[in-house]
Parts: structure tokens; sequence; C-alpha cells
């Protein structure tokens, strides 16, 4: 049995696959066996996978899937529900990441060292053709954050899984919700609250390749709906005052902007729907964050230029022209070329 289980989701990513998968077993940290579940793909994804398995005999664990399931999560969970996770630690991946050499090494050498059920490495935003670097995130935190936080730390910790590394018993414990976009964030907030201690390292460890055909960049209003729903259900379900004003302020962080500029940018959608839908939503589920500890701009600007402008994003929405921060935030990605994840 290995130390550490990674998993690896792929479909249609034969460009990609034999290099993650060379990152892995090319790095400083061995203990480690592979679970890749391929979601039918049509392209070479299968044929490079079954090449490296047969590289690797007993390291790679591949499953290959009759149907397309067309979702990351039930891919996901198809790994989870497989059997064949069994270490102490699992750790999540899409199978076109790009790693640092001691990715592993030093997520697992954080873990053990802090006695903490999740370890957490910085990442940088990599715009995939001209290999230019948007932005670096998930700095600053503190070294260890106790479980459940008495502020509203888990908000600014970033929702996707390709940057963690959980302790096997919490992340098997629960499932992630079927739909695009936000499921991985949704399914941390629950394996959260199974845990004792967070460990955050400042060491970009993982580099996320920004892909103009990615889900994200063409995100369907049917998913963000049901983004929205699970965090409304879980902001309704959390036990105490500290953790329900938290999952409010993930709420807009995610629901308010980060998936109002997925819709601008989806042409698709109708902008103007869309954020008359977000005011009834945020309005109905949180009563506009009244009474909010963490949505106030003396917390807020704790958390610096990212803090202000939620709150900036706040007052916009309750002035009722939020569209001025998107004409905005998108003018500046244009011009300066940079990105950065709320």
């Amino acid at each position: 049995m290995a130390e550490i289980t990674v998993v690896i989701t792929a479909y249609q990513l034969e460009k990609y696959i034999g290099s993650c998968l060379e990152e892995l077993f090319s790095g400083t940290y061995q203990d480690f066996d592979v679970v890749l579940v391929d979601d039918c793909s049509k392209d070479r994804t299968a044929d490079i996978v079954k090449t490296y398995a047969e590289r690797y005999p007993g390291r790679i664990y591949p499953v290959f899937l009759q149907e397309n399931l067309g979702s990351p999560a039930k891919t996901r969970n198809r790994a989870m529900d497989s059997g064949f996770i069994d270490g102490e630690y699992v750790v999540f991946l899409d199978g076109d990441d790009s790693l640092e050499p001691s990715y592993l090494e030093k997520l697992h050498t954080l873990a053990v060292q802090s006695g903490a059920d999740v370890a957490i490495c910085a990442y940088d935003r990599v715009e995939e053709e001209s290999g230019r670097v948007l932005c670096t995130e998930m700095r600053g935190f503190p070294a260890g954050i106790a479980l459940p936080p008495q502020d509203d730390t888990l908000a600014f910790i970033n929702g996707s899984l390709w940057n963690k590394m959980f302790r096997r018993k919490p992340a098997l414990s629960h499932r992630i919700p079927d739909f695009k976009v936000g499921e991985d964030l949704c399914y941390q907030q629950a394996v959260y609250g199974d845990c004792g201690k967070i460990a955050c390292t400042d060491e970009v460890l993982i580099h996320y390749r920004v892909r103009s055909n990615s889900v994200i960049s063409n995100t369907e209003e049917k998913t963000i709906r049901l983004f929205a729903k699970e965090l409304a259900r879980q902001y309704n379900a959390a036990q105490d005052a500290a953790q329900k004003d938290m999952v409010g302020l993930l709420a807009f962080i995610h629901i308010g902007i980060s998936m109002a500029l997925r819709a601008a940018d989806n042409p698709k959608i109708n902008l103007h729907d869309h954020l008359k839908w977000t005011c009834s939503y945020l309005e109905h589920s949180y009563g506009w964050f009244h009474g909010n500890r963490w949505m106030r701009l003396s917390q807020l600007k704790k958390r610096g230029i990212k803090g202000l402008a939620i709150w900036i994003c706040k007052l916009l929405y309750r002035l009722g022209c939020f569209r001025l921060f998107l004409w905005c935030y998108r003018g500046a990605v244009r011009c300066l070329h940079v990105d950065f994840k709320f």
C-alpha cells in the first residue's frame, strides 16, 4: 500500500496526460500510486494511459469508463468508489495539470510534520498559448489553520482540489455534488467539517493552465444555479454564527462575483437577466448580508485589495450598477494582461 493515492481524471487529454504522468513519476517523492479514470475519451488518451500502466505495473490503476459521464464530479466520485484508494493521503489532479518535481514530497512533509488533515500549496495561473504567468494565488495564509476557524479564512481558500493533499478518511467520507463549476469548493467545505487542521505553504508547487476552451470559460447558467443552490443549503445548515457568516461571504465571492464574470464571458447568457437573478438570490438567501461580520468594510480591508474589491462589489450590487465592476475588471484584464481569482 502506497502512502499517497493520486487520483487523476481525464477526458480528451492526449496532449497533456503523458506529461502529467511523467512529472509524477520523475518527482522527488515516489511512495504513491495512481488511480486514473478516463471518461470515455475519443482521442488517444486511453492508449497513452495503457502505455504508462504497462511501464509502471502495480502503480497505475486505470479505470476506462464505457459511457461518458460528462462531469468531472462523476468521474472523481467513480474514482472514490473504485476501492483503489488506500493510501494515508489522497491528491486529486486533472490530467492537464503541470507539477513541480517536489509537489508530492513537500505537501506530504507539510501534512506529516504539522499533523494537518489538509495540506495546501500556492499555485500560479499560466496562459497556455504564451506561457505567461497571469497571477499567483494562495500565498500569505497562516502556516496552520485550526478547524473550524472563528474567522473568514475558509472563504479565501481557493476552491480547486489540485493544490491540496487530504487525509484519506475525511476525503472519502464525502462525495462531490454533480455540477460543473463550484462542485469542488462545495465538496471541500463538507470535508473541512471533518478535519481538525489545515497547513499551508507559500511555495508554488503546481501550475494551472488557462485554456480558452475550458469548462470554466464556457460556464452555463444552469450549473451556476446548481452551485448557488448548494451554497444556500450549506448556509442554512451551518452550525454557528461564525460559520454561517463565512458561507455567506463565500457565496458572495463565488456567485456574486466569480460567476458573474463567467456569465459575462459567455455570449449565450443574457447578462442583464443573470444579474437580476443574482440580486434576487443574494437578497432572499442571505438578506443582503445584513449583520454578516465578515462582509463589513472593517473586516474586508484586512484582506487587502481583494477584500476592498469585494466590499465595492457589494456596494455596487446594492446600487444596481454592478456591471460597472464587470466592465472595469474585464478592461483591466485586456489592457494589463493579468488576472486573479476571487
